[in-house]
């Protein structure tokens, strides 16, 4: 694989890495935002709205006829949260152009269709389709109450959000309900303009393109864009853990019980040595291998699941689990006592060849897709730490079970956060 990286224009960036083994390429544009709980919301609506209609292909129909045309192109959106920042995300897959049957420009006539999207919405007297922005808002507002029926995620948002209150993490990248119902076709295209304007873009190109040609259509597509951009939006990693646990009881009618611990690490991926923190992960919780599983599960039953993972963008673990009400203090007790066996240097070798062929195995199916690849790179520029999967393969290999345990001696619980049952039924 070979990558290419430049600036477009001002924070317009471009992105290609050259790989032939692909029938189908793809191409990626990202918005990157602050996360704000003024604009989460709208952000969120803005691709699903773009989506409904353009000035060429104006309602669905059409312009899943024209995906249709032109080899079957899929056109997806989607939106989620990194660090404190918003990322809005429009993805094509798109045939490579040897394959046409027909001389068909597989890739311009694609890029007709995204630059007409993005660029040309279909509008009603100057602004967003009211039709479209209200159907939008119902879709959105029903993923937002939907997240509450899956109570092993719930927990896991409440913890972030207890964990990060009054910090922009803590909030959703998808806003809230009342926020969603506050959105207007004229306020929602006030906010177009401003992503198009202010946002970090970072587009990827990945597979057998003509990259010269392609980076150059982009640049004509972006050129009659006034932007405003001010630099790429930061994230505030976690200082410290309280001096007291913050302890949250949240109780439901429900018959299974949601413990999430939430841990400062003070590790991020902007640090030479995040590795080691991603070897503490898997040797702690990230696996059939780790200590939480094999303890806390399989020899002492004490739960139903339990894992943890880390996040390098804010600097902190969590440990998800779900038990029986009853179990609670026996569950984190040897939750916290695994943790403190790390800490202790208690880390057999076999453990650490299976976290670290874990990992390894991880890096491995880099290439195994253009998805893969986008995700990759992209962390790689985002992290503003740009690495290949060799070079990270030997950073991996490099770690000793000490530098895991020094490693260890920062993480201290933050936030104790129980969905428990009703009164009557715990």
């Amino acid at each position: 694989m070979v990558f290419e990286r430049k600036e477009l224009a001002s924070g317009i960036f471009w992105n290609a890495v050259h790989e032939t083994k692909f029938k189908s390429n793809l191409i990626s544009v990202r918005f990157v935002l602050p996360l704000t709980a003024d604009t989460a919301a709208k952000n969120a609506l803005l691709f699903p709205v773009l989506l409904r209609g353009s000035e060429k292909f104006p309602d669905i129909g059409s312009i899943r006829r024209e995906e249709e045309s032109i080899y079957d192109t899929t056109l997806n959106d989607s939106v989620y949260k990194r660090g404190d920042t918003q990322v809005l995300e429009l993805r094509m897959s798109v045939l490579d152009n040897k394959y046409a049957i027909d001389g068909m420009d597989i890739t311009e006539r694609a890029m007709m269709l995204l630059d007409d999207i993005l660029l040309h919405p279909v509008t009603e007297n100057g602004v967003f389709c009211e039709e479209y922005v209200e159907s939008e808002k119902e879709k959105l507002i029903d993923d937002i109450l939907a997240q509450v029926n899956d109570k092993r995620r719930y927990a896991m948002t409440r913890l972030t959000e207890e964990m990060f209150e009054g910090d922009a993490f803590g909030l959703s990248e998808l806003g809230t309900v009342e926020t969603t119902e506050a959105v207007c076709p004229v306020c929602l295209w006030k906010q177009y303009h401003e992503m198009l304007s202010t946002a970090r873009i970072e587009i990827f190109a990945i597979g057998n393109f003509d990259f010269d040609a392609l980076s150059a259509r982009f640049a004509r597509m972006f050129e009659g864009i006034e932007r405003r951009y001010t630099g790429a939006p930061k994230t505030k990693v976690m200082q410290g853990a309280r001096k007291e646990v913050k302890t949250v009881y949240e109780r439901q009618n429900i018959t299974q019980g949601k413990l999430s611990l939430g841990f400062y690490t003070g590790s991020t991926v902007y640090d030479d040595d995040y590795h080691v923190m991603q070897m503490l992960n898997v040797i702690f919780g990230a696996g059939v291998t780790s200590k939480l599983f094999l303890n806390v599960r399989e020899k002492l039953s004490l739960c139903y699941y339990c894992g943890s993972s880390e996040n390098g963008h804010k600097g902190y673990m969590t440990v998800n689990s779900g038990i029986e009400f009853a179990n609670e203090k026996k569950a984190t007790d040897e939750i916290l006592f695994q943790l403190d066996e790390i800490k202790k240097g208690n880390i057999s070798e076999s453990e650490l060849r299976d976290a670290r062929l874990a990992l390894l195995d991880a890096i491995g199916r880099v290439g195994d897709s253009t998805g893969n690849i986008l995700n990759w790179y992209f962390a790689g520029v985002m992290n503003e730490k740009l690495i290949s999967p060799e070079e990270k393969r030997e950073l991996i290999e490099s770690v000793t079970a000490e530098d895991i345990v020094k490693k260890a001696q920062d993480i201290r619980l933050d936030t104790y956060y129980f969905l428990c049952g009703k009164e009557g039924n715990a």
